[in-house]
């Protein structure tokens, strides 16, 4: 029976892989790795062994086949890097919702605000100041912004009949807000729609009660008078 010695041997792949006698081991030498040379005729006279060309150890399988797909390096998969890019573009969409929703909105209220004429952007300013008359009862307001006509015709004319309703007013309501729905002019009128909401805490009657939300719908006409734009009519829905 012929044997090879245990050593680093070409392994018929082009790798120098060990054979421990009996057969090839899984270790494979690294380029830099020192390899035990080949056994001279001299030795193996002198053991008395035969010799097999190196490569092909007596009794050593190929090292092809079943060992060799044992050994091949397996292909990694890329999985992950799809979900990589995944993640990434939809951060994206997140940040971009983020950033130009905003944006959007605030560009379209600023265009419904530049479409209004100056006259308009006026009349809207008139409107806020009626309100802040009637939640400061402040009369000096209240004539600033009105017509003369108005203020006969809603009794408003005495300011101090004016600070009374105010008061009340007041006293009947909190969190009140007004919120301009729609600013249009038709000839030589300006008509400010809104939307005024607050907490009742009386009732019809003037007797409290439990506070309770509600809300109002108004149609100002503002016209022109002495080169002023004054309210000359208040319309509830």
């Amino acid at each position: 029976m012929t044997t090879t010695a245990p050593g680093w041997y070409d392994d018929g792949h082009g790798a120098m892989r060990w054979w421990d006698g009996t057969q090839w081991t899984e270790h494979v030498a690294q380029p830099d790795a020192e390899t035990s040379p080949a056994p001279t005729e001299a030795e193996i006279l002198a053991s008395g062994l035969g010799f097999e060309q190196p490569g092909t150890p007596a009794g050593a399988p190929s090292a092809g086949g079943g060992f060799a797909a044992a050994t091949e390096p397996r292909s990694k998969s890329k999985l992950w890097i799809v979900w990589v890019v995944l993640g990434v573009v939809l951060l994206g969409i997140v940040i971009a919702a983020a950033v130009v929703i905003p944006l959007l909105l605030l560009s379209a209220s600023t265009a419904n605000s530049s479409g209004q004429t100056d006259d308009e952007r006026a009349a809207v300013a008139a409107v806020g100041l009626y309100d802040d008359a009637w939640q400061e009862g402040d009369c000096e307001k209240l004539v600033a912004v009105t017509t003369e006509q108005f203020r006969t015709e809603s009794d408003l004319n005495d300011c101090a009949a004016f600070a009374d309703q105010a008061a009340a007013f007041s006293a009947g309501i909190e969190d009140y807000t007004v919120n301009i729905i729609d600013v249009e002019t038709v000839g030589d009128e300006i008509t400010v729609t809104t939307n005024e909401t607050y907490t009742a805490l009386v009732d019809e009657n003037g007797e409290p009660t439990e506070p309770t939300e509600a809300a109002q719908v108004y149609e100002y006409t503002v016209v022109e008078s002495d080169g002023e734009l004054l309210i000359d009519y208040v319309y509830s829905e």
